[in-house]
């Protein structure tokens, strides 16, 4: 054989093993990675307002092709969204809270918004994750879905974050929802007249869960329903999950820990006035469970990570919730693994929990664009923008669903129909 002719042999070789691989990498995407999400609850009620009202819960996800591994849509869900340059004409207000620290609520839509008719205004309380901040770019582009969807959004900023100084030697944990209710009372006050929903992120998740199963009446005769968005339901779960080797713990573990010593490290003299840590042992922490150990815990009151993470706990005590909820997570969460999802919780007869599950999505990622670059809206954007419209627009339902007692009695076939 000449070898010109060994050349095109290899050529065709080559070429039938790429062919070949791509074949098989589109078929596993197509027939593995591409997804109906599913919907696990036991109250007919607020799966029939889901079937109704959310479409998007019955297509197909389609994650990015170059990035459907969920750690991968976690890293790239900041990067291949609204750039941290691109800022929102938010208007600010510093609230000085009752032991003397101060935060910052930021809000949207109320000129955008100002003309929506009266039985559908609705303000959206947004609580974002562990060190996010209404510049952070999965906020913004929340934030700017619950405008589009035409309410207005009122953006938490967690003591110390967001751009206001660090006053009081406490910052804030998911176990602790004091600054939460100051917040809330806020706006109470500032919109008399809307309805009003919570949407909580992460660890704004995890604060607002457990406001709901500590302040039961207070959360029904406030919220008409909330959005639990890449919760942890169980801290020592994540905390277990994200310490594996070795992506989860030199690269999400280790980032969520540097994030959280950098906080402390720039407010050190604010905080070291009061005796309560040794921040050798904070800044020296190589784990998110060991830094909350030595810093989250003991501002507190908690005697160790342990006894945080039992009081920050939401999935035992889903059953208290007295709104209807609905959670989205992803079984690739690296922070909250699928099998460990409160899905027999949320399936009980007397639920008030609807939780979304998708088979990719990551921890706050949930891409979808075809090629890597920015985009405003992606998955999570739609479900949430759905969800914000759904209840503007059929608020009485979410009422009635609210009130309805002894939901096992409720059939299929009455609602149905």
């Amino acid at each position: 054989m000449s070898e010109s002719g060994a050349a095109d042999e290899g050529s065709l070789f080559a070429l039938t093993t790429a062919a070949t691989t791509v074949a098989m990498v589109a078929v596993y995407y197509i027939f593995s990675v591409v997804q109906k999400p599913t919907i696990f609850t036991g109250n007919l009620l607020l799966q029939k307002f889901l079937d109704d009202h959310m479409p998007s819960l019955k297509e197909k996800y389609w994650p990015c092709w170059f990035s459907w591994e969920g750690r991968l849509q976690s890293a790239l869900g900041l990067n291949l969204r609204i750039s941290s340059k691109e800022t929102l004409p938010y208007r600010r207000e510093i609230l000085e809270l009752k032991d003397g620290g101060q935060l910052a609520v930021d809000f949207l839509g109320e000129q955008e918004n100002k003309d929506v008719a009266d039985d559908e205004k609705l303000v959206v309380f947004l609580l974002p994750g562990l060190t996010s901040s209404s510049n952070t770019s999965y906020v913004k582009t929340i934030a700017m879905s619950i405008v589009q969807a035409g309410a207005v959004v009122a953006v938490l900023n967690n003591r110390g974050l967001g751009g206001v100084p660090l006053k009081t030697p406490r910052t804030y944990c998911a176990a602790n929802h004091e600054d939460v209710r100051e917040v809330i009372a806020h706006l109470k006050k500032t919109f008399p007249n809307h309805k009003m929903i919570a949407i909580g992120a992460s660890l704004g998740g995890m604060t607002i869960g457990r406001y709901l199963i500590n302040h039961p009446e207070e959360a029904k005769n406030t919220f008409l329903a909330v959005m639990l968005i890449s919760i942890c339901w169980d801290p020592m779960v994540g905390t277990a999950s994200i310490e594996k080797p070795f992506v989860n713990r030199y690269i999400v573990n280790y980032t969520l820990t540097s994030n959280m010593q950098n906080l402390a490290s720039k407010y050190r003299s604010v905080l070291e006035s009061r005796n309560c840590w040794d921040f050798e042992k904070v800044l020296g922490s190589k784990t998110l469970r060991e830094f909350d150990h030595h810093f989250t815990a003991p501002q507190f009151g908690y005697e160790s990570y342990e006894e945080y993470y039992k009081a920050a706990k939401i999935a035992p005590e889903i059953q208290k919730f007295s709104i209807p909820v609905i959670g989205l997570n992803a079984r690739d969460d690296p922070m909250q693994p699928g099998d460990d999802l409160p899905i027999q919780q949320a399936t009980d007869d007397r639920s008030k929990l609807a939780l979304i599950v998708t088979s990719r999505g990551g921890h706050l990622g949930w891409l979808e664009s075809p090629l890597p670059v920015r985009r405003k809206f992606h998955y999570m954007e739609r479900v949430v923008y759905e969800f914000v419209k759904a209840v503007r627009k059929n608020s009485s339902e979410l009422l009635y669903i609210r009130d309805a007692q002894e939901k096992r009695n409720l059939f299929a076939s009455d609602i149905y129909q």
